[in-house]
C-alpha cells in the first residue's frame, strides 16, 4: 500500500497484541525462540500511519479501574479506544492474565458501525476467529493488511491470506527497552514506558473515546 495512502482504518486486538509481543515462546524442545518485548505504542501508531495510511486506529481493550494512566497514554499517542469488561485468570506460568471478549465488537465496528467510513482496513491479531470478517473484507476489496503480532504464535487458518500477513514480533524497532516495572508481572501495563497501573484522569465508557492526538 502507498505511504500516502489516506483514510485506512485500524482495528487492534489489544489483548492478542500485547501478549503476542510481550510473552516469551518456547518450542516443544523447551528451547526459547522468541524473548517477549515491550511493544513502544506511539511508534507503533506511526507506523501504522505512515506505512498503511491509518488515518483512525480504534484500540478494542478491556477496562481495568487501575490503569486510568494507561489509557490516557493509549489516547495521547493517538488511539481511539474502545472499552470491554474483562474477566482475570491465572496461567499455567502463575501470570496473571486479565482478558476482554472483543471479537465480536471489531467485527461490529468493521463490518457495521463504520462500513462507508474508511477506504481499507487494516487489522491487528493473531486470532483464527476473525477469518470469517476477513473473508468478507477481502470480497469487498477492504482488506489492506493483517498484523499478526508473533509469527511464532498465531492461528494458522490465517494463512490463506499470507500475502496481507505482516508480524508485529519483526519490527524491533517498534520495542521499548527492557527495564523493571512497578506492574508485579501482570500483562496489563502494553506499552506504558516506566509505570505500573496507577490512577489518572480517563473514565469508563462503553462508547467509542473520540479523542485522537494525530
Amino acid at each position: 500500500m502507498p505511504r500516502d495512502s489516506k483514510g485506512n482504518y485500524a482495528f487492534i486486538d489489544s489483548q492478542n497484541l500485547n501478549l503476542g509481543v510481550s510473552l516469551n515462546v518456547i518450542n516443544k524442545h523447551k528451547r526459547l525462540i522468541y524473548k517477549g518485548h515491550k511493544l513502544d505504542y506511539k511508534k507503533f501508531r506511526n507506523y501504522l500511519r505512515e506505512k498503511y495510511g491509518v488515518s483512525k486506529a480504534y484500540l478494542f481493550i478491556g477496562y481495568i479501574l487501575t490503569n486510568n494512566q494507561l489509557y490516557s497514554h493509549l489516547q495521547n499517542s493517538g488511539y481511539t479506544l474502545v472499552f470491554k469488561t474483562i474477566t482475570t485468570y491465572t496461567d499455567a506460568a502463575g501470570n496473571v492474565i486479565t482478558k476482554g471478549n472483543v471479537d465480536t465488537d471489531i467485527v461490529l465496528y468493521a463490518a457495521a458501525i463504520l462500513d462507508g467510513q474508511y477506504a481499507k482496513g487494516v487489522f491487528v491479531s493473531g486470532d483464527g476467529d476473525f477469518l470469517s470478517l476477513y473473508d468478507y473484507m477481502e470480497k469487498q476489496d477492504k482488506l489492506a493488511a493483517i498484523l499478526v503480532p508473533n509469527r511464532h504464535r498465531y492461528s494458522k487458518l490465517l494463512n490463506i491470506y499470507r500475502d496481507k500477513l505482516r508480524f508485529v514480533s519483526d519490527l524491533r524497532p517498534l520495542f521499548l527497552p527492557i527495564k523493571k516495572t512497578r506492574s508485579g508481572g501482570r500483562s496489563t501495563t502494553l506499552g506504558l514506558p516506566g509505570h505500573g497501573d496507577t490512577m489518572n484522569i480517563a473514565k469508563k465508557s462503553r462508547n467509542v473515546n473520540n479523542k485522537e492526538a494525530e
